[in-house]
């Protein structure tokens, strides 16, 4: 079902194509709540999951930490650092014969990918090795 955009869902999509960075709904609440004082954190967090459920945002799941929210729908991988909990896009070709080798290996039907790998990214780990000399 398709809903119209209201101006305050019309407001959080904005804010998640502006920021770039994959959100969490507490950073979309924050940036939203100082053009819109009035909007509160339910409304947010509703608006997300059904912009989400309509298709017109992706929902970023890792194991752990918060979800994140990315504009771009066309398909591509997530890396999240699990030091600074951010979530980056990499422009990778996924080679789409590995969802049917998992769906073969499984038993499970694929419905939807979300390929999200963890790790450390460069800025954390420069600000890990440059303070390796101090003591």
């Amino acid at each position: 079902m398709d809903r119209r955009l209201t101006v305050q869902r019309t407001l959080i999509l904005d804010t998640v194509r502006d920021l770039l960075d994959h959100p969490t709904s507490q950073e979309v609440f924050e940036k939203v709540h100082e053009i819109y004082p009035s909007i509160g954190k339910a409304t947010i967090y509703r608006n997300l999951n059904l912009l989400a459920n309509e298709g017109k945002l992706l929902r970023i799941v890792g194991v752990e930490g918060p979800v994140h929210f990315d504009s771009t729908l066309k398909n591509h991988c997530h890396v999240e650092c699990k030091i600074c909990n951010k979530v980056f896009d990499i422009e990778f070709p996924l080679d789409e014969f590995i969802f049917t080798d998992i769906e073969k290996a499984s038993g499970f039907k694929s419905i939807d990918h979300n390929l999200v790998l963890s790790g450390i990214c460069p800025d954390c780990i420069d600000a890990a090795l440059d303070g390796e000399g101090e003591e």
